[in-house]
C-alpha cells in the first residue's frame, strides 16, 4: 500500500485590519515607518545600516512568509542578519515561514551601499498576515578626499614608505576629508592582510564625517623581514597599494667574545658547561647565540642525537648587558651540554653582533664504558628456547661504545670460594650483533646486553661473575658482579 502524499497548508489568522507593524530601532527606541524610508546621503563605497522591527500587535500568531527587496537598484539595498537568530547565517527564503506570536517582535537590518552617484530606490515587501510595502531610498554622494603630504591621493596611487629597518616602524598619516558640503557616512576600512602593515587612527571608529571635517588614518609599516613588502589599503570602493622595504639594522659592535668550556678536556657521557667572556665591557646591550655542531670520527656515523644543550636543542641564546663582560643564558652565566657517546669533535660557534668565534672539544675514541652490570638467578625465559631451563642465570650489562666497534664478550663465573666455575671463560663473538644493533639505533653508542645461561646443578653455587668487553681500543673488564 503506497503512502499518501503529505499536504502542508499554511493558514494565516485572518483579521480585518493590519496587525503587524514596521518600525526602525535605534538605541532601544522604536519609530514607526510609513510608506517610505530615506537612508540619507551616503558616500560611494560606504554603508549605512538601519535596524528594522516587525511587531505583532494582534491577539493571534501570524507567519512572516516573505521579506524581500526588489527593483532596478535592489543591489544597493541588502537585508542582512541582525538581531534575529532565526535569520542569522541564512537568506530569508531558507528560513521562512517564521512564526510571530502576539506581542512578538522580529528584528532585521537593511544596508544601503551606493555604487553610483544619485538617488537609487527599491521596494521592500513584507508579508506577515498583512502586506507591508516600503520605498527605500538614499543618495549616493562623492566619497571622501584622501590627502597625503598636503595633496590628494588618487585611486590606485601607491603609498610608499621607503626603507625601514627590521623591527623599527614608519607611520604614514592620511587625512580622510569630507569636501562634499554635507555629512556623509564614514567608509569601511578593512584590516590589512599583510602582517607588516597595520592601521590605527580615528578613521577606524568614525561612523559619520561632518561637512568640512576630516578623520585621520594612520598606516604603520613595521617590516618583519628584509626585502620588498606590499599590501593593499581599501577605503570604501577605492584601493591603494602600500609598499615598503625592510632592511637589516646595522650590527651592534661588541668586544670580542671568548668561549670557556668546563671541563677543558671532555670524554663521552660527560656533562659540560659553556660560558661567554668578553675582552672588555660591552658598550651596549644585545643578544647572541651559541650553536653546537658535531663532527663524527666513526666511519659510517654522521651524527649523535644525544649531543645537545640542556634543553635538547643545539642552539642557545644569551644576552649581554650594557657594561657587562659576560653573557647571560636563560639559567645563568653558563649553559650545560651533553658530550654524547660517539667519538668525534664538538664545534661551538658564538655569534655576537658582527663577531663570530669558535671553540672545539675532541671526544677521543675510548674503551667501552660500563654503566651498570646486574646478575640474577632463575630468570623466566621462553620455554621454546633450547637454553631455557628451570635453573639459569642472567647477566645484564648496560654501557656505551663511542667507536661502535664492539667485537667480543667474555663471561666468567665464580663460586663462593672465588674459584672459576667450569667451563671457565665463555667467549662470545659479538661483532656482527653489535654492528647490526648500532646500525638501527639512534642512541649514539649506548647499548644493553641481556645474556642467559643454563645451569647444570644448583644455580645457588654461582655467586659472582665478571664480563670483559672488547672494541677497537682494547678490552675492559667489569668489577665483580654479585648475585
Amino acid at each position: 500500500m503506497s503512502k499518501a502524499a503529505g499536504l502542508f497548508i499554511l493558514l494565516a489568522a485572518g483579521c480585518a485590519s493590519a496587525q503587524v507593524t514596521l518600525s526602525t530601532v535605534a538605541n532601544g527606541v522604536a519609530t514607526p515607518v510609513s510608506q517610505a524610508y530615506d537612508f540619507g546621503s551616503v558616500s560611494l563605497g560606504s554603508v549605512a545600516a538601519v535596524d528594522f522591527r516587525l511587531t505583532n500587535t494582534g491577539s493571534t500568531a501570524v507567519y512572516l512568509s516573505m521579506l524581500g527587496i526588489s527593483g532596478p537598484y535592489a543591489a544597493d539595498f541588502t537585508e542582512v542578519c541582525s538581531l534575529s537568530p532565526q535569520l542569522c547565517g541564512q537568506s530569508a527564503t531558507q528560513v521562512l515561514p517564521v512564526q510571530l506570536n502576539p506581542n512578538g517582535t522580529l528584528d532585521f537590518t537593511v544596508q544601503f551601499k551606493p555604487f553610483q552617484l544619485g538617488s537609487p530606490s527599491a521596494t521592500m515587501t513584507i508579508a506577515a498576515g498583512n502586506t507591508i510595502s516600503v520605498i527605500l531610498s538614499g543618495t549616493g554622494v562623492p566619497g571622501l578626499t584622501v590627502l597625503w603630504n598636503g595633496g590628494p591621493l588618487g585611486t590606485g596611487e601607491t603609498v610608499t614608505f621607503g626603507s625601514v629597518q627590521v623591527g623599527a616602524s614608519e607611520t604614514v598619516a592620511l587625512s580622510l576629508s569630507n569636501l562634499t558640503g554635507t555629512t556623509i557616512t564614514a567608509p569601511a576600512v578593512p584590516a590589512l592582510e599583510s602582517g607588516d602593515f597595520s592601521l590605527s587612527g580615528s578613521a577606524l571608529t568614525a561612523t559619520t564625517i561632518a561637512a568640512g571635517s576630516a578623520v585621520e588614518l594612520d598606516i604603520i609599516f613595521k617590516p618583519s623581514t628584509t626585502g620588498l613588502r606590499q599590501a593593499t589599503l581599501t577605503i570604501g570602493l577605492d584601493t591603494y597599494p602600500l609598499e615598503g622595504t625592510g632592511v637589516a639594522p646595522p650590527p651592534l659592535v661588541f668586544p670580542t667574545p671568548a668561549i670557556q668550556l668546563t671541563p677543558t678536556t671532555l670524554a663521552s657521557t660527560q656533562q659540560g658547561t659553556l660560558s661567554i667572556r668578553l675582552a672588555s665591557a660591552a658598550a651596549s646591550s644585545g643578544t647572541g647565540t651559541v650553536t653546537l655542531a658535531f663532527q663524527s670520527a666513526v666511519n659510517g656515523v654522521s651524527d649523535d642525537p644525544s649531543i645537545t644543550f640542556a634543553d635538547g636543542t643545539r642552539t642557545a641564546a644569551f644576552t649581554v648587558a650594557d657594561g657587562a663582560t659576560t653573557g647571560q643564558f636563560s639559567n645563568g652565566s653558563s649553559v650545560s651540554f651533553a658530550a654524547g657517546t660517539t667519538a668525534g669533535t664538538l664545534v661551538f660557534t658564538v655569534t655576537l653582533g658582527n663577531q663570530t668565534v669558535q671553540a672545539k672539544a675532541v671526544i677521543a675514541a675510548s674503551l667501552i664504558g660500563i654503566d651498570a652490570a646486574v646478575a640474577a638467578r632463575n630468570v623466566a625465559c621462553d620455554p621454546g628456547l633450547v637454553y631455557c631451563t628451570g635453573t639459569n642465570i642472567q647477566i645484564q650489562v648496560n654501557g656505551w661504545d663511542n667507536t661502535r666497534s664492539a667485537s667480543e664478550i667474555v663471561f666468567t663465573f665464580f663460586n663462593s670460594s672465588g674459584q672459576t666455575i667450569a667451563p671457565g671463560n665463555i667467549d662470545v663473538s659479538a661483532a656482527s650483533a653489535f654492528a647490526q644493533y648500532f646500525a638501527g639505533s639512534d642512541l649514539g653508542g649506548v647499548f644493553g646486553i641481556a645474556a642467559l645461561f643454563p645451569v647444570t646443578g644448583d644455580s645457588d653455587d654461582v655467586v659472582a661473575a665478571q664480563v670483559q668487553l672488547t672494541n677497537s681500543q682494547g678490552s675492559v673488564q667489569s668489577t665483580q658482579i654479585n648475585f
